[in-house]
């Protein structure tokens, strides 16, 4: 299901562009069509019922037009594995029955044939927190990726939150590097990230939704969820290329992170002139004015006093900087439950 994010969001974008053409009608396509143009009109046909423009917020049509970019090089690289499929079927039914039983040596199996083969029987380890225990809870995203432990949260809004970041003490630093933040750091029983890799698998499998929770420093609580929220892969450098429709009370700061590219001290992928990560003493999703959000900041606590230049744990909207930050915070998402 590594598409389903991606056609979810050409499927946003058909539907606005086929509401401002309604009258227009689309030529028949010969059928010697190419396997992209199959696989594209097949695949977002099922997506289009029920989008609607306010699903298709403008900031991730950037983050869109990446992602389209490295799919379509991907696609390539399948047409091509798929062309010597095709041709290694046909010498294996040209060969004689004989040959067929191992008098002749046949060349070793590519690995996409070893994908088609019939999969193994699935085991019992869930695909996410939903109807699981409250804590930490072994899951497994697709059959080829190793199970890996969670934190799973089933007493805040209907349950089924799998928790991806937590703050509260300032015990763990987050102004860290990007094979940090690609593999995760910290204790599920206490502050951490979970890690860019599993969390683009994990946005990817099927569409998940986002919740942020914050607190000041005064202990108000506030929140911010979001119906649509996925990353890219590490080669498009964890871009958060979907972010759908908000609600909550804390106000919208991450719509103007959509789109963007992940940024650490040691890799600078913002198009800021300076790096944002290094700037503002956290990795983040930055943008040409570095921040309106920033969830992974210094935590004042480490200092004894408020440090300044938005160099906090920041919300525009709520707790805004120059000085200050946040002083809990936790990132959750949760697939959109399957309606009966």
């Amino acid at each position: 299901m590594a598409l389903e994010a991606l056609v979810t969001a050409l499927a946003c974008l058909s539907t606005t562009t086929t509401t401002t053409n309604s009258t227009n009608t689309m030529p028949e396509k010969p059928l010697s069509q190419s396997l992209s143009s199959v696989i594209m009109r097949n695949s977002m046909e099922p997506f289009l019922h029920g989008v609607n423009d306010t699903d298709c917020p403008v900031s991730t049509l950037g983050g869109l037009a990446v992602r389209i970019q490295f799919m379509a090089d991907e696609l390539q690289t399948l047409k091509a594995e798929l062309g010597e499929l095709q041709q290694l079927i046909d010498e294996y039914r040209n060969q004689a029955p004989s040959e067929a039983l191992g008098t002749r040596s046949l060349r070793p199996v590519p690995a996409i044939v070893q994908a088609l083969a019939p999969a193994a029987p699935s085991d019992d380890t869930p695909r996410n927190c939903w109807d699981q225990k409250h804590g930490q809870v072994l899951i497994r995203v697709a059959k080829d990726v190793e199970p890996f432990f969670v934190s799973c949260d089933q007493e805040e809004r209907g349950g089924g939150w799998l928790v991806i970041a937590y703050r509260f003490d300032g015990s763990e630093e987050f102004n860290r590097d990007w094979q940090n933040y690609k593999a995760g750091f910290g204790a599920l029983n206490s502050e951490f990230f979970i890690g860019l890799d599993k969390l683009n698998r994990l946005t990817n499998s099927e569409h998940h939704e986002l919740l942020v929770i914050m607190r000041s420093k005064t202990r108000e609580q506030r929140f911010a969820i979001y119906d649509h929220f996925s990353i890219g892969s590490e080669a498009e450098k964890y871009l958060l290329y979907v972010l759908g429709a908000y609600k909550g009370d804390a106000g919208d700061s991450l719509r103007y992170h959509a789109g963007k590219k992940f940024t650490t001290f040691d890799q600078d992928n913002d198009d800021n002139g300076q790096n944002c990560a290094r700037t503002h003493a956290g990795a983040w999703w930055y943008g040409r004015e570095c921040i309106e959000s920033n969830l992974f900041g210094t935590f004042q606590k480490m200092f004894g006093h408020e440090i300044g230049y938005y160099k906090g744990i920041l919300w525009k909207t709520f707790v805004p900087g120059p000085t200050g930050s946040l002083s809990y915070v936790r990132m959750l998402i949760r697939p959109t439950k399957k309606k009966s």
